[in-house]
């Protein structure tokens, strides 16, 4: 009988047997009716949850607590099937779906389980040769893997696919997504959607050859692309342009800082931007001047935010904004936080003159917006060169990264620093806009990666008469 250290290594012989040979083995292919899908599962990224539909894509979401990664796989549609499907009527068909998807993945983790104690016996026998070493060893990967089954189903949240992460082709994540979340809401309404799943499930996986930005649904009422900190990089201008076509954004606002110096030779550069259809609403940064502002009021589409409000009626939208102070002059410098309370005091007495309140407060730097955090709006900023979507307060706070990759800097450093910029899905709630979403996109250069990730947010509710005071009061 070994000592208890030796029954320690015949444990731990017995759980990495289980992990290779799981790891190696696991694939198993299954069938849902019309749809041939691939199971596998891994210790690699562990907690999530992919959904993969190549070649277009793959949507993931962290849905349980313990190690394992969970992977679906659509191998393939077989259209004679799906015709059959949709033919059925539908109180019969989802019934019978569910029940064959259940009845295999139990048999898949009967599998699992099987593929544990078969590794880690053959490898306690192999390396100890003796019987009930292997034994003890098998019924180790066993036990470890019925623990991380049972605590990932225990503790799985299907409502993480609300907030999901998708990485490949471009044009086909608002459809992606948008299968995502309307599936959610399928499973909540089941009993009154039945038969329009039913009818759309052929459209659905026939538009697969089709996808594109004129297929994808619109999440939100309103769509609004935040680009910032393009820094002269056209291929800023180019992708920030692409993105709000292929995601249908109803316009573009950009936070500032469009150049490096602000000479007017820069101010030339940025006439591309006159190529997107959409109204462009810029607010200048501290790198900007009154060159660049000069030569972004020639472009038919641009409105530049130097200091006050701007009211679009096609959309019923107001927008508050402040150009950085920098901006007033030439020299490229971070202004004091005292300089920028000013310009929030500034913007706050142009706001109190009108009667209606903006649903979108924007300027380039932090300390600005922040400022307004005490008011139910949304706040956009840039300068960070981060993404980042945060609440604080009343308000939803957005930094848009930097959509020209830190410009002639990004290239000047061994990091890799990608393009970025922000999606908010806005809805109409009562007299004004207020957004419920914002997808963060990122799109690495190097190796053409595209990372789409959505946050939801909660709606901040009506001006209430206390936050007419004015900011941080």
């Amino acid at each position: 009988m070994p000592d208890s250290a030796g029954v320690l290594k015949i444990i731990l012989v017995g759980i990495l047997g289980a992990v290779v040979l799981v790891s190696l083995l696991s694939s198993q292919d299954i069938n849902a009716r019309a749809l041939d899908l691939t199971l596998s599962t891994s210790l690699l990224q562990g907690g999530y949850t992919e959904l993969a539909i190549p070649p277009l894509g793959t949507i993931r979401a962290k849905t349980h607590l313990f190690p394992l990664r969970f992977r679906i796989a659509l191998k393939d549609i077989n259209l004679d099937r799906l015709k059959a499907l949709v033919s059925q009527q539908p109180i019969s068909i989802f019934p019978e779906i569910e029940a064959s998807f259940r009845s295999q993945l139990l048999a898949y983790v009967v599998r699992l389980l099987f593929l544990a104690l078969l590794g880690g016996g053959v490898l306690g026998y192999l390396l100890f040769r003796r019987p009930s070493h292997a034994l003890l060893s098998g019924l180790a990967g066993l036990l470890t893997f019925a623990i991380l089954i049972c605590g990932a189903v225990f503790t799985y949240n299907e409502r993480a696919f609300q907030e999901p992460e998708f990485t490949g082709v471009v044009e086909a994540a608002p459809w992606l997504l948008g299968v995502a979340e309307e599936a959610l809401l399928a499973v909540e309404s089941l009993d009154d959607t039945l038969r329009i799943v039913a009818a759309n499930l052929t459209l659905m996986f026939e538009s697969l050859s089709l996808v594109g930005a004129e297929n994808a649904p619109v999440e939100g009422e309103l769509k609004i692309l935040h680009v910032s900190d393009v820094h002269n990089n056209p291929l800023g201008i180019s992708l920030a342009s692409q993105m709000a076509a292929a995601f249908a954004a109803d316009l573009i606002i950009d936070t500032g800082d469009a150049t490096d110096y602000g000479t007017p030779l820069e101010g030339e550069l940025l006439r591309k931007i006159s190529d997107s259809s959409l109204p462009w609403i810029f607010v200048p940064g501290n790198h900007d001047s009154p060159a660049v502002i000069s030569a972004l009021k020639e472009l038919e589409n641009v409105t530049v935010l130097e200091a006050g409000i701007i009211y679009l009626e096609e959309f019923d939208l107001t927008i508050a904004g402040i150009g950085d102070p920098a901006a007033a002059g030439t020299e490229m410098r971070v202004p004091s936080p005292e300089e920028y309370r000013e310009a929030a005091s500034r913007l706050l007495e142009i706001i109190q003159q009108e009667e209606k309140k903006p649903a979108l407060i924007v300027s380039h730097h932090r300390e600005v917006v922040e400022e307004f955090s005490h008011w139910p709006v949304t706040l956009l900023h840039g300068h960070s060169h981060r993404v980042d979507i945060r609440t604080l307060n009343k308000a939803a706070i957005i930094d848009a990264g930097t959509t020209g990759g830190a410009g002639i800097r990004g290239l000047m450093t061994s990091e890799q620093i990608p393009y970025t910029m922000v999606l908010l899905h806005m809805h109409r709630q009562g007299e004004n806009w207020q957004i419920t979403a914002a997808d963060s996109i990122a799109f690495n250069q190097q190796n053409a990666g595209f990372i789409l990730e959505r946050k939801r947010l909660a709606a901040p509710g009506p001006f209430a008469a206390e936050d007419g005071e004015g900011p941080g009061e």
